[in-house]
């Protein structure tokens, strides 16, 4: 029996427990988080020791739940639209004034925010409230939000995108003041009730918890922001996944399905990291980037030392070791039938993104189909020069299909793999040879459409 490991305190985690407990895994949880005391080992074989207990995960689900952060209305705290009780005395207080709903977030809002946000409105709509609807950037997919859009439309709630907002609390009249602008037109409010939802900081224990798993984290410290497009509840490091209430069942399924179909896979033929201990500097540099976790100091021999098991073979360590100790074993790529050079392009796709994308997009390309081939790598950054280039003799046109900008989990391997189809398109130039023959594409799922279009045009080029 699997074992999954269920890290940190959220409301969710006893219906998630008893999801993975019906799908024959055993799903332990240690709700505090800094009952932790160390982490180590690799997926399918992770070592756990926490204050009092001992676990071997085969894999770690994160739950702790970012802090909410309100926005701020220099006076009086909003409500918050997930305070049910709050909301229900909102509808009932009789006072039929006009009544804000935000959702005050920088980027997409979260899917589950969205859809009670608009659930709330739809209620207070629906009892004669002039409800108006603010947001800055608001999903309106999945989780029927777009079902619910259309309702509260239809029940009068009056949407306003903005850019800017303030808010103020007048104690005297006991109201809200909202001054909003979208960069061209402004807007001023005086609403009784408001109830909010914004941003998350992530907290004393999430950061114990992505120190402790040693996991990539932006800039605020969150472990992998709203990148949805990714995958669902991916992290950097193999084996360890972070999901909240938002959608959780969905991204619980996905889990239940990685770790079911792909250990397997995962641990046989595995590209991995080999380190020169003549060349290694032992400066720590490839410790500090590895966005699985895989590199571990050997104090004894002063080397650092790679875990096979651990390592995803993205390459990170490999591109920034400043002793160019780090090479990759690439052991596992599907040979190329020698056949001579044609009419075909070779597609080397990031499987975060690119093979999300391949997957749809070739069914939809009909007879251009047959003309392409892809292969399927760990992360942009190991489509290196050689691999490439290697491919021209063969391919008529080569294409390293890669994350968006600021997507990637391997610390910019998309970047490095453009650069890598830059410079081969460059030598190709200086030869005298059509330097468009190597291109590099950037995708998400929500860029499929896009890549499709891109693809026919490479395709088609030369031969019309």
């Amino acid at each position: 029996m699997m074992n999954i490991l269920i890290l940190g305190k959220n409301e969710i985690n006893g219906a998630l427990a008893e999801y993975l407990n019906g799908l024959g895994l055993q799903a332990d949880t240690v709700p505090d988080a800094k009952q932790i005391k160390s982490i180590s080992g690799e997926y399918g074989n992770f070592y756990v020791k926490a204050a009092g207990a001992e676990y071997k995960p085969a894999a770690i689900i994160i739950t702790e739940p970012a802090e909410k952060d309100m926005p701020d209305t220099f006076g009086a705290a909003p409500s918050s639209i997930f305070d049910a009780e709050g909301m229900r005395k909102i509808s009932e207080s009789g006072t039929k004034t006009p009544v804000a709903v935000l959702l005050d977030y920088f980027s997409e809002s979260p899917q589950y925010a969205a859809a009670t946000a608009l659930e709330n409105a739809i209620m207070l709509a629906a009892k004669k409230y002039n409800v108006i609807f603010l947001s800055r950037f608001m999903r309106t997919a999945g989780l029927k939000s777009e079902e619910l859009y259309k309702s509260a439309r239809n029940a009068g709630v009056t949407f306003i995108k903005y850019e800017k907002i303030r808010i103020s609390y007048d104690k005297e009249k006991a109201f809200y003041e909202i001054e909003a602008t979208d960069g061209v037109n402004d807007v001023s409010l005086s609403v009784k009730y408001l109830a909010a939802d914004s941003g998350y900081g992530t907290g004393e224990k999430f950061a114990y918890i992505a120190k402790k798993l040693r996991l990539k984290t932006n800039e605020a410290g969150f472990i992998n922001e709203d990148r949805y497009y990714l995958g669902s509840a991916l992290t950097g490091r193999k084996g360890v996944y972070y999901i909240t209430r938002d959608n959780w069942r969905e991204s619980a399924e996905y889990i239940v399905s990685a770790v079911s179909t792909d250990f397997g896979a995962f641990c046989e033929n595995k590209d991995y990291a080999i380190i020169d201990g003549d060349k290694c500097a032992f400066c720590y540099t490839c410790y500090r980037a590895c966005p699985h976790a895989a590199m571990e100091p050997d104090t004894e021999e002063r080397v650092m030392v790679n875990s096979e098991e651990a390592c995803d073979g993205c390459g990170t360590c490999a591109s920034i070791c400043p002793g160019n100790a780090v090479t990759l074993a690439y052991d596992n790529f599907a040979e190329v039938k020698l056949s001579g050079k044609s009419g075909k392009i070779k597609v080397f796709s990031c499987e975060n993104s690119g093979d999300i994308a391949m997957k749809s997009i070739l069914p939809e390309l009909g007879e251009l189909e047959r003309l392409i081939e892809y292969e399927t790598v760990a992360c942009g950054g190991r489509i290196g020069f050689e691999q490439l280039s290697g491919a021209l003799p063969y391919y008529g046109k080569v294409v390293a299909l890669v994350c968006i900008d600021d997507a990637c989990r391997h610390y910019d391997g998309n970047k490095r793999a453009c650069l890598q189809a830059e410079r081969l398109a460059g030598m190709l130039e200086k030869a005298g040879v059509d330097k468009n023959r190597a291109y590099c594409l950037k995708t998400s799922h929500a860029r499929a459409g896009v890549v499709k279009d891109e693809l026919k045009d490479i395709i088609m080029e030369g031969m019309l």
